[in-house]
């Protein structure tokens, strides 16, 4: 019984604890939001960060920023994140990257599966495969016949190792069993004046970042890596239809959180974003770029990125770092 006191008091303490941990959450968010992306300006994946991040600010009231870290096809910018303290206010905009760069890369500091948890699917994301005006293919059927015949002739832009334009061009060598030369870039914008110069040839880009080019008609459109038809490009056919078997490669671009980051805030930020991919207004940006809403559970998030984990494991691990 003389113990009763000391345990009263223990109960006590961890009894305000929660109520002060709870209070503190409850007033979350009361300073800024940092979306880390980690590629260069001007890219998809910065499109849709600072499309998603404007919009939650409007609707919410709540300070967003987006930070661009880059480096190492996304990896640094994702392990910048993931080392960020988990109390809701850094959030990293993954892709395909996030979940191929271990494979391909080898020891990146970040691995997704232990390191971020899933908050939301932002939009789905389809990547296209633009050529130069110097290029003579003028379908991907084309393009295809020329590489096999020419081995290594042909030449590839990407936004760097593990990016999603990478990761696409690399998936097309394995479907059409074509040699094709990659030309690495920090971002697609420091590759475009290349392509439209003709000192590279090609690059299987984001849709958003590649459409006013095409429709300027500076960049010819070849084929479009999802399993349909962009709308804003109905005359381009998928990869499938021009005639590379079992393609299929369709861009999401998700927002994650440091692991252990409060649920309470997880929660609030996914019923933040999923309003706000509701909005009229982003629904209008985002059908401007060729982007399609996603939104749902954080679970689908994380079902995303486990899914390409499996994927690129299988075409990666094996390729020479």
């Amino acid at each position: 019984m003389r113990h009763k006191p000391v345990v009263l008091a223990l109960a006590l303490a961890v009894a305000v604890g929660a109520v002060v941990q709870t209070g503190a959450q409850s007033g979350y968010p009361d300073r800024p939001i940092r979306i880390v992306v980690p590629f260069a300006p001007g890219g998809t994946a910065d499109i849709i960060a600072r499309i998603a991040a404007d919009q939650v600010a409007a609707d919410q009231g709540w300070r967003i920023y987006v930070e661009n870290i880059t480096g190492a096809g996304g990896s640094v910018g994702a392990a910048a994140a993931a080392r960020a303290p988990a109390d809701g206010y850094t959030l990293l905009l993954c892709n395909v990257s996030c979940a191929a760069n271990q494979f391909l890369l080898g020891n990146t500091g970040f691995d997704p599966d232990a390191d971020v948890a899933p908050v939301i699917v932002l939009g789905y994301v389809p990547n296209i495969l633009v050529a130069g005006p110097g290029v003579s293919a003028t379908t991907l059927a084309e393009l295809v016949a020329f590489a096999r015949a020419n081995p290594g002739k042909v030449s590839m832009a990407s936004s760097g190792p593990g990016s999603s334009s990478h990761l696409s061009a690399m998936l097309l060598r394995v479907k059409a069993q074509i040699d094709i030369v990659d030309v690495p870039y920090r971002g697609s914008s420091a590759a475009m004046p290349d392509i439209l110069s003709g000192r590279v040839d090609a690059m299987v880009m984001g849709l958003p970042e590649s459409l006013p080019f095409v429709r300027d008609g500076k960049l010819k459109a070849l084929g479009v890596t999802s399993d349909k038809r962009a709308i804003a490009l109905p005359n381009v056919p998928t990869f499938a239809q021009a005639g590379v078997p079992d393609y299929s490669y369709l861009g999401w671009l998700s927002l994650f959180a440091p692991q252990r980051t409060p649920a309470v805030a997880s929660e609030k930020l996914n019923a933040a974003f999923a309003k706000s991919l509701q909005s009229p207004a982003l629904l209008a940006r985002f059908a401007d770029q060729n982007i399609e809403p996603v939104g749902g559970s954080a679970e689908l998030a994380g079902k995303l990125l486990k899914s390409d984990i499996l994927l690129w494991r299988q075409v990666l691990e094996n390729k020479p770092r």
